[in-house]
């Protein structure tokens, strides 16, 4: 598991950019734009305006002027659409696109740091990553009957006691209270999460997410840098905060720059010069294990197939994070005859994956040895946010 140890944050004049690094290695970047922020996560009071049977699904107006997509699955608790004109409690799941209003859900998650809360569900689930039954029979002890509803244990809740858990359900329940009662003062539709503290803030979304495996945060502008150490120190988080205003660019620490630059490049090279090339499309990706590349270096006999795909396959899962790759994934691993040594390279890859918070499915082998696997669309690709960003898009 890669826990998210450093957090280092550029402010530019159009943008927020937040580095996430696990021991040096570049694991995300996340750019917030002022001119265009993301509303994953946003909870609106929207009002429904359009029903379509025949697609399960409904059009909610939200205020955005374009209507969220809200299909009849992502209805919590509901067997029947409301009546045309009704409000109705709705969270973001995925931004809209040009030709598209955004995604949206009934069911209500608010994250937190040890708990994600489902006020609007019952049941007590477990990130896939909190292995062993005694493990989750001592969570589910230390949660049941903390918060109104249903919630999920996060990966970060692994060892954590009693009384971090009650804090992080208590803070969970105020920020749920706070949705709760604008609901019922205000009239739809209406951005619920403008009117909370901290919720639209990219940098309290970031902590809550990483700030239980956090050990610093890097910044660039000295009063925010005083303002979050005052408030670590007020709440006893042992995090570091540290203003950078040395001499060399921020995102050269852990050569993040340099990190970001090998995201953009069509090819990576490993530390063995192993080469892997990406090739993105519209809707499919192909990545090729480069076998010429693999040989033994001089004086070495060539290395095995397994070992090069097994070195290969978490660089490729880190890639895939990094760029925000999306929809149908072929690899081109070098070829491999042995099911035992297929099997090995994809429970590596499955492992690497492990801690992707974008959901990926893994589908295997194909009959012509090609790996295939899709991960579902979280916004653009590094590169795209990166050239909007430098075109400065609206």
């Amino acid at each position: 598991m890669n826990r998210i140890d450093r957090l280092i944050c550029q402010i530019v004049p159009k943008a927020f950019l937040m580095a996430l690094v696990a021991e040096g290695r570049l694991v995300e970047l996340q750019i917030s734009r002022r001119d265009k922020p993301t509303r994953v996560g946003s909870i609106f009071l929207g009002r429904l305006e359009r029903v379509m049977p025949d697609l399960g699904a409904a059009f909610v107006d939200i205020g955005i002027g374009r209507s969220g997509f809200l299909r009849a699955e992502d209805r919590a608790g509901v067997d029947t659409w409301p009546p045309l004109g009704a409000p109705v409690l709705v969270q973001v799941r995925h931004d809209g696109e040009p030709d598209k209003g955004p995604r949206l859900s009934m069911n209500v998650a608010i994250d937190g740091r040890y708990l994600v809360y489902h006020p609007l569900d019952s049941t007590i689930g477990f990130s896939r990553r909190i292995e062993g039954e005694a493990e989750r029979e001592r969570l589910r002890g230390h949660v049941e009957g903390l918060l109104e509803g249903g919630m999920v244990l996060r990966t970060a809740a692994t060892g954590t006691g009693a009384e971090l858990l009650a804090t992080d359900a208590a803070q969970l329940a105020e920020r749920w209270e706070a949705f709760r009662r604008l609901a019922l003062e205000i009239q739809p539709p209406a951005d619920l999460s403008e009117r909370v503290p901290g919720e639209r803030d990219p940098l309290s979304r970031m902590l809550r997410d990483h700030g239980a495996s956090l050990e610093e945060v890097v910044l660039d502008e000295r009063q925010l840098a005083r303002t979050l150490q005052d408030e670590f120190d007020r709440l006893g988080e042992k995090i570091r905060v540290r203003w950078h205003n040395g001499p060399m660019p921020i995102f050269d620490i852990d050569d993040v720059s340099g990190q970001i630059g090998t995201a953009l490049a069509p090819r990576i090279v490993l530390a063995s010069g192993v080469e892997v090339l990406f090739e993105p499309g519209e809707t499919l990706c192909a990545i090729d294990v480069d076998s010429a590349s693999a040989g033994g270096r001089q004086g070495r006999a060539p290395r095995r197939a397994v070992d090069v795909n097994v070195e290969a396959a978490p660089a490729i899962a880190q890639q895939l994070r990094l760029r925000n790759i999306a929809g149908t994934v072929v690899i081109d691993f070098v070829t491999m005859r042995s099911t035992y040594d297929r099997d090995k390279v994809q429970a590596v890859l499955a492992e690497a994956l492990a801690d992707d918070p974008v959901p990926t499915q893994l589908y295997g082998f194909t009959r012509l040895g090609h790996f295939e696997l899709t991960r579902a669309r979280r916004g653009a690709t590094l590169a795209a946010e990166l050239e909007a960003l430098e075109r400065g898009d609206g």
